[in-house]
């Protein structure tokens, strides 16, 4: 049984394998607008879904380019527009909420006759370093802080609304959908479907079964807020390494409009006190309030269940992707 029309993408001709020097050096020219600016060294970054390339400059700046998946990247379908995603919210976010530490859009173009002959967004390189990487130099007192700042920020971002609900290209175009039920199930459904297509194991009847059940939960959010769905998460937060502070905020390809709490980081196992502090309420896990929560659970499970089986090179555990999910669903089955 479906439980929605999953919202339609379009695949983009294939990219070319890598973006000529040349042009990369007249792109940048263009985009700060001096012919003084000379790029150096272009450096191919490893175990990233999108093709990343960090521009280096000869008076020691460094810009960050990004194109498409390779030919080779298997890509789902909620995936298909996150660099045309990136930049809308990037300048979107660069408006409406200009303290909040983002990279800064350069210049885009999702054209594959740009001047590179590829899709690309060309931003700022932020530097600092992931807070999972730091975490086990850092005092408690210090990641305390860090929590509370990634949690204000979030609440902040979370403050921007739409007249609709939906994955951001979508809601962007003004084709969003008109209830949180309605964007949430057909998220879910596009999922199952790559699922399906790609042979994935999952209880595709169990899923369907319980969010069909339990749908009407959704229609207590009633208003779309934005979901930066992997921004907080550990690997997508950047700690300057001497003041400890948070210095950027990465990962704005997945954004959808609807529930802040189908985030990523909601679901993560550091989240505590702190970041509630900044947050600014700690929901109370009881009722409807906690089948939503489930149901979240179960969307963000079945997506890493994906993810990792068809790209396990970046990471992840499936297996305990797998067990979350089973917990889940027994969960909302006893309610």
């Amino acid at each position: 049984m479906s439980l929605g029309t999953p919202y339609d993408y379009l695949r983009a001709p294939p990219p070319p394998p890598s973006p000529d020097f040349a042009g990369i050096q007249k792109l940048v020219r263009q985009a700060t607008r001096s012919s003084r600016v000379v790029v150096q060294q272009v450096e191919r970054l490893q175990n990233t879904l999108h093709r990343k390339y960090v521009l280096r400059m000869t008076d020691g700046s460094s810009l960050l380019l990004k194109c498409p998946p390779s030919n080779s990247t298997r890509i789902l379908r909620h995936e298909q527009q996150n660099l045309s995603t990136e930049a809308e919210i990037l300048s979107l976010l660069a408006t409406n909420a200009p303290h909040i530490p983002i990279p800064r859009l350069l210049k885009q173009d999702q054209s594959c006759r740009s001047i590179i002959d590829s899709p690309y967004v060309l931003r700022s390189h932020l530097r600092g370093t992931s807070l999972d990487t730091i975490s086990t130099n850092i005092t408690s007192e210090e990641r305390r802080q860090i929590d509370r700042t990634i949690g204000m920020r979030l609440r902040t971002i979370s403050m921007l609304t739409a007249p609709s609900y939906g994955p951001s290209p979508r809601v962007l175009a003004g084709t969003g959908y008109p209830t949180w039920r309605q964007a949430f199930t057909s998220m879910l459904e596009a999922i199952l479907q790559d699922a399906e297509d790609m042979l994935v194991l999952v209880p595709y009847v169990a899923v369907r079964s319980e969010v069909a059940r339990h749908a009407s939960v959704l229609d207590e959010v009633v208003e779309a807020k934005l979901v930066p769905m992997d921004v907080g998460t550990e690997r997508n937060v950047l700690i300057d390494e001497r003041s400890k502070e948070v210095v950027g905020l990465l990962s704005w390809g997945g954004c959808v409009w609807g529930d802040p709490y189908l985030a990523t980081v909601f679901g993560e196992d550091w989240v505590g006190e702190a970041f509630w502090e900044g947050w600014g309420e700690c929901p109370a896990r009881i009722g409807s309030v906690q089948v939503r929560h489930l149901l979240y659970l179960v969307y963000r499970s079945v997506l890493s269940v994906i993810t990792q089986y068809i790209r396990p090179e970046l990471g992840g555990d499936e297996l305990e992707a797998r067990r979350t999910l089973m917990r889940a669903l027994s969960q909302l089955s006893m309610f």
